[in-house]
């Protein structure tokens, strides 16, 4: 029986050899290595597309508020220009009663408190000097 089992033994190795079972063995170890590289370049370009997703994003947020920041510039200009609109505006109204107070005060001054002008009080005539040159 045992010569039976020796050339069976003899053509199982030769053909196992042949097909590469054996080398089978030896490559096991950078068949790990490989696939153990392969994982990790996988993880790598995971990690980047999930980099360059937080990068776009982070642009994106940048980009809004840059827009918002030119929006509230432009508004605040418009706001300054308005309110220099409403000082010229207010210097003007102050100036036109300015001009009025003093009319009035003047006429205040000249006013007749008698009605005869012969007694004229206060006795301003009509050869004083001109108060100003709007009012005689």
């Amino acid at each position: 029986m045992n010569l039976e089992w020796i050339p069976i033994l003899v053509n199982a190795f030769t053909t196992i050899v042949c097909v590469g079972g054996i080398g089978w063995i030896f490559t096991i170890k950078e068949d790990k290595k490989s696939k153990k590289l392969d994982n990790e370049a996988k993880e790598i370009d995971i990690k980047e597309k999930q980099k360059d997703e937080i990068i776009r994003d982070w642009k994106e947020i940048a980009d809004e508020r840059k827009s918002r920041c030119v929006e509230l510039e432009d508004r605040c200009n418009e706001r300054d220009e308005i309110i220099a609109n409403k000082d010229e505006i207010i210097s003007e109204l102050r100036t036109k009663l300015d001009e009025r107070n003093t009319y009035c005060a003047v006429a205040e001054l000249m006013r007749c408190e008698e009605v005869s002008c012969i007694n004229r009080k206060p006795p301003f005539g009509m050869k004083e000097a001109k108060i100003s040159e709007k009012f005689e």
